[in-house]
């Protein structure tokens, strides 16, 4: 699915937690990433905290991973604006940036203000 979806090479990831998972804070995180060998998902113990390679937290209820799962990225920024999927930028966007992440966050319609 990554290498489908265009996954942006970056040197930091985003994380993919249910509501639940969030809520509790405990739980699995799916992490998206990729270095030299390409597109990779791993899973991570979740306990409150995302490591700090991740970017970019999506929480998501079960509604929207389903559609995730079946769709792709495609329905992301239609469930950020339904409330069914809350992203979470746990960098500047000057990290973001620099890190090859700004334009899928672009992607999925957020903006951040320049003062």
């Amino acid at each position: 699915m990554l290498d489908r979806e265009g996954m942006p090479a970056s040197s930091a990831s985003i994380g993919l937690l249910r509501r639940d998972d969030f809520t509790a804070r405990c739980g699995t995180l799916l992490v998206w990433c990729s270095d030299t060998t390409g597109y990779r998902a791993v899973l991570r113990e979740y306990n409150g905290r995302a490591s700090e390679d991740v970017a970019v937290l999506l929480v998501a209820d079960a509604d929207a991973l389903t559609a995730l799962r079946e769709e792709g990225w495609a329905p992301l920024p239609g469930l950020i604006r339904q409330g069914r999927l809350h992203p979470y930028m746990l960098k500047t966007m000057d990290e973001l940036e620099a890190a090859g992440l700004a334009e899928f966050v672009e992607d999925l319609g957020l903006v951040f203000p320049k003062h």
